[in-house]
């Protein structure tokens, strides 16, 4: 007995993670500006400045392996459903 399939594609976040890639790249663009404000601070703290730019460098990380990963996954959508539109008409 064969057991019947209830749904062929499983719906990943892409949306969503789409958004998260968005909001790191608005954080990002935050912590730079709190870098700014500390360097035009009379007695600049070098240490909060150092922690600014940690927090840039991993937010930088997390964002392109999100970008190049969601960038891939929907790459990856298209071709197999062009793929599977030209099986079709043939």
């Amino acid at each position: 007995m064969r057991v019947r399939q209830t749904q062929q594609h499983v719906k990943l976040p892409i949306g969503r993670t789409a958004r998260i890639v968005f909001e790191l790249d608005a954080m990002r663009a935050e912590c730079s500006k709190a870098a700014q404000e500390v360097l035009n601070q009379p007695d600049v703290d070098g240490s909060e400045f150092e922690e600014c730019a940690k927090l840039d460098d991993a937010l930088a990380k997390a964002h392109r392996l999100l970008k190049a990963n969601l960038r891939r996954i929907m790459l990856s959508r298209i071709t197999r459903h062009t793929r599977a539109d030209e099986d079709q008409a043939t």
